[in-house]
Parts: C-alpha cells; sequence; structure tokens
C-alpha cells in the first residue's frame, strides 16, 4: 500500500498505568536459568516488570486508570471527546467489548463511538492511525487506550518468555490540529499465527480442562495450553527482517536522515534486538529511550509507556518529532513518525485499588 499520511493531526495528551506489584528478574529466573540468568538478563534487558496477578485488575482498569490520572492533570472533559479506541488482545471478556464499558466509566456522552481493536503488539501505531483519522472526521478529540496483562498467561516455567512479559495500560489523547505537521504511517503483515500465539485462547483450538495441565518441552520449559507459546528466532528474524526496512520507507518518504526526528522508539520486546534495529538506523543514546529494564513487556502499550516513563519533561516542554516501529504476533509491524508535544503528561502511575475499576 506504501506510506500513508495524515495532514492536521495531534497528540494532545498521554499517560500510563502499571500494577503496584514488582517482579525482580534477578530472584524470579534462579531456579529456571540457574548460572545463565544474569546473561539471560543482559540480552533481553528485563531487570524488573509489573504483575497484575492475584488481583483482580485487568487491562481495562489500568487504561482507565492512566486516563483519569490525564483528565486530573489536564483538565479533559471525556463527555466533549468525539469517539474512544481501545487497543488490547487481553479484554475483559470476548462480549461485550472493553471499549463500551471504558467509555461508559470515563463519562463519554452516549453519542460518541467506542471500539477494540484486537492487536497484539504493534498496535500502537494502529491506534494512532485510526485516532488520527477518527479526529479528523468528527472534528473532535479521540481517546486512545492500550494495554495488556500478559502475567495470567505466561508460564513461569518457560525459557522462552518468563522474563519477558509484563502488565500495564495508557491513555493518549488524538485531537485536531490543522497547524500540526504531517504524520506518517507503513504497515506490514506476513500473515504467521504460529511462531507467537496463545494456542487455546479462541475458536479454533478451544480451551478444555487438558488446557490446564503443563506439559514439558525439549528445552526443559513447561506451558499450559493456555499460556503464550513464542518461537524467539523466527520473532527476531521477523523484526530485524522488516522493521528497519519498515522505518527506512518513512525516512524515504519524509526525505529525512536519522538527524531529522529527536527520538526513536521502539516496541520493548528485547533489549539485544531492539538495539540492532537502532544501531542500524544510526540513533543512539538519549535519542533512543527504553523502558524495558523497569517494565519488560508490556504488549502495545509499551512505546507509550516508554514516552510516559522516558520523556515526560520533553513532552511537556516541546514539540518533538518521533519515529517509532512496534512489532509482533501476526507477523505484524506498524511504523510511523509523529510529532508529540507541547502538551500534558501524566507520567507513570501505580494502580491504587486491588479489584478492578475502583479507583478510576
Amino acid at each position: 500500500m506504501g506510506v500513508i499520511r495524515i495532514d492536521g493531526a495531534a497528540v494532545g495528551g498521554i499517560s500510563a498505568c502499571v500494577p503496584r506489584l514488582e517482579i525482580n528478574n534477578f530472584e524470579y529466573g534462579k531456579e529456571l536459568y540457574g548460572d545463565g540468568l544474569e546473561a539471560t538478563i543482559r540480552a533481553t534487558g528485563v531487570e524488573r516488570r509489573r504483575f497484575v496477578t492475584g488481583a483482580s485488575i485487568t487491562a481495562l482498569d489500568l487504561c482507565a486508570r492512566a486516563a483519569s490520572a490525564l483528565r486530573d492533570s489536564s483538565g479533559f472533559d471525556y463527555s466533549e471527546f468525539g469517539g474512544l479506541l481501545f487497543v488490547t488482545m487481553t479484554p475483559d471478556f470476548f462480549m461485550p467489548n472493553n471499549a463500551s464499558y471504558a467509555h461508559k466509566l470515563l463519562g463519554f456522552s452516549q453519542g460518541t463511538p467506542a471500539l477494540d481493536i484486537g492487536m497484539a503488539c504493534s498496535g500502537y501505531p494502529y491506534g494512532l492511525w485510526l485516532a488520527g483519522m477518527m479526529a479528523l472526521s468528527t472534528g473532535k478529540k479521540i481517546l486512545l487506550l492500550d494495554g495488556d496483562t500478559h502475567s495470567p498467561f505466561i508460564s513461569p516455567h518457560d525459557r522462552a518468555t518468563s522474563l519477558l512479559f509484563g502488565d500495564g495500560g495508557t491513555a493518549t489523547v488524538v485531537g485536531p490540529s490543522p497547524e500540526s505537521g504531517p504524520w506518517f504511517f507503513d504497515f506490514v503483515t506476513v500473515g504467521d499465527r504460529d511462531s507467537l500465539v496463545v494456542p487455546n485462547s479462541g475458536y479454533r483450538d478451544r480451551v478444555s480442562a487438558a488446557s490446564l495441565n503443563y506439559a514439558e518441552f525439549p528445552d526443559g520449559s513447561r506451558r499450559r495450553g493456555i499460556d503464550l507459546r513464542m518461537d524467539g528466532m523466527a520473532v527476531f528474524n521477523h523484526v530485524v527482517r522488516n522493521a528497519p526496512q519498515s522505518l527506512a520507507r518513512l525516512m524515504e518518504a519524509e526525505g529525512k536522515s536519522s538527524e531529522g526526528y529527536d527520538y526513536l522508539l521502539l516496541h520493548q520486546a528485547n533489549l539485544m534486538m531492539i538495539s540492532q534495529v537502532a544501531k542500524k538506523l544510526k540513533f543512539a543514546g538519549e535519542r533512543f529511550p527504553t523502558s524495558i529494564a523497569k517494565y519488560g513487556n508490556i504488549g502495545s502499550g509499551s512505546i507509550a509507556l516508554t514516552v510516559c516513563s522516558e520523556l515526560e519533561d520533553a513532552v511537556e516542554a516541546k514539540m518533538s518529532r518521533v519515529l517509532m516501529s512496534a512489532f509482533g504476533a501476526g507477523f505484524s509491524v506498524g511504523s510511523a513518525s509523529v510529532e508529540i508535544g507541547p502538551c500534558p503528561c501524566a507520567g507513570v502511575v501505580e494502580y491504587e485499588g486491588e479489584f478492578g475499576v475502583s479507583d478510576v
């Protein structure tokens, strides 16, 4: 399809929320990894993560809390917004969707649309693209919620996934802004559904009693049918092959080198992998911020979480041209070049409640 351009949209605010429970990987991985633990953590970059395990907290709770924090810090009135988008692969229910209940919790007008986008790690650029188009068509601000809770379906006995994933939610406001610079998007869809999959999670291979039993695999890992299965090498090859090319197409469309961007924001999947992408594109140091050491891979919300964690002051103080790319399940890539700031940033807040939606 080629590079897509949107004119007249802007990010109007951003925030993130994580659970209170922090997992220290140096302790968590001792039994499974033994003497290889520190080398594994150096490669992945994930030192700590946040989990909702043990409490009835979902991605909806975390995203709604992020949105309420942004409202409190900025004065947004969601009843005046033109719509709500919710990017998640871990909804409260298959039916009804997350967006409709978040719509109610946050005080949206009943005359505004609310829909879910069932994307995994590549979902944030998709969300920005759709939110931008909605903002332009309605002439109003759109609330983009993006978050996941991975901890319930990550086996602590799986060497491929046990140290990588965390939980978190984010909120981003996108609105019409005729004076803003253009946004550019590039998307890649390969169509692989075997290399990164939760096997017993839908209607193709339904959950059964056997789905709850652990099976042992050749590398010594143990997983249930309801746990995430990842072919790490296949995912790595997909990312290093497709993400740099996607970003290069954006740079070519804008006629810019890496020096034309303030920051490169990559999905926080694996530090070694994303560092290779950044090096290939000649981004380093402060222009390549990461949050993976503190939060791990929270899924499609990881780019917004990185903004809130590492760039809060910059977002509030100035406009930055940001190049971003997210990638993952389905072998999907979403890349974007957008302007962020100056706008409200509520940073990263902790979810205070214990049983969901109690502190929105």
